[in-house]
C-alpha cells in the first residue's frame, strides 16, 4: 500500500499489536540495508541474497533504506515502489512499513522476517 508516500503491508493473521509496534519503531533493529545508488536489478538480486542470510543468523527485525527518490527526476521514486512490490511478493516477510522520522521516514522501511 502506498499511501502519502508512506509505505507498509503485513500479511494475513499477523498480530496487530506487533504491527503497530513496527510503525513505531519499537521493536529492536538487527539487521539494515542501504539500497541508495543501486539499480532496481542490483538491488532485487542484493534483497534475494541478503535477506534469507539474515533469517537464517535470526536476525529478523531489520531497515531497508531505499530513499526518498529525490535523485530519480520527474519519474519519482523507482526504489521505493519496487521495495513495496517486493516485500509484498515475498513469502518471508511478515510485515513492513515506513520508518518513523528519526529512522529516515518515508526514506526507509521496517521490515519483519519470519524465524527460519
Amino acid at each position: 500500500m502506498i499511501e502519502n508516500n508512506v509505505i507498509g503491508n503485513c500479511k494475513p493473521g499477523f498480530q496487530k499489536k506487533r504491527f503497530q509496534k513496527l510503525k513505531r519503531g519499537e521493536i529492536p533493529i538487527t539487521f539494515q540495508i542501504d539500497l541508495h545508488g543501486y539499480t532496481l536489478f542490483e538491488a532485487e538480486n542484493y534483497l534475494a541474497n541478503v535477506l534469507p542470510k539474515c533469517q537464517l543468523d535470526g536476525d529478523l527485525v531489520g531497515i531497508i533504506i531505499h530513499g526518498k527518490g529525490y535523485g530519480s527526476g520527474d519519474s519519482g521514486p523507482k526504489l521505493k515502489g519496487f521495495v513495496a512490490q517486493y516485500l509484498d511478493y515475498n513469502t518471508q516477510v511478515l510485515a513492513y512499513h515506513s520508518a518513523i522520522q528519526k529512522d529516515g521516514g518515508t526514506g526507509a522501511v521496517y521490515i519483519l522476517l519470519k524465524k527460519y
